[in-house]
């Protein structure tokens, strides 16, 4: 468990996370999508409607306790990589 406290960092806005899996309240009120509907790119960061929206999904999704893929690539290199809905 300390390991993976201290590997943690915060949020970049890479993406990685949405665009590699939907997550369960973007389900729920996108369907079960290969890509979530929710994710955009604001020309710096990846961002989540649903998140920007309800508190109460960004307190599910744990928004700003850091991120869970700590050594993912896409962190260094923060830019767009999925193409738009």
């Amino acid at each position: 468990m300390f390991a993976l406290l201290f590997l943690q960092r915060d949020c970049v806005g890479c993406g990685f996370c949405c665009a590699k899996a939907q997550c369960p309240p973007g389900r729920e009120a996108y369907g079960d999508r290969r890509r979530c509907p929710g994710l955009f790119w604001d020309e710096t960061r990846y961002r989540c409607r649903l998140v920007m929206t309800d508190a109460q999904v960004a307190a599910v999704l744990q928004v700003g306790e850091g991120c869970c893929r700590p050594l993912n690539r896409w962190r260094r290199n923060v830019r767009e990589r999925v193409k738009p809905l």
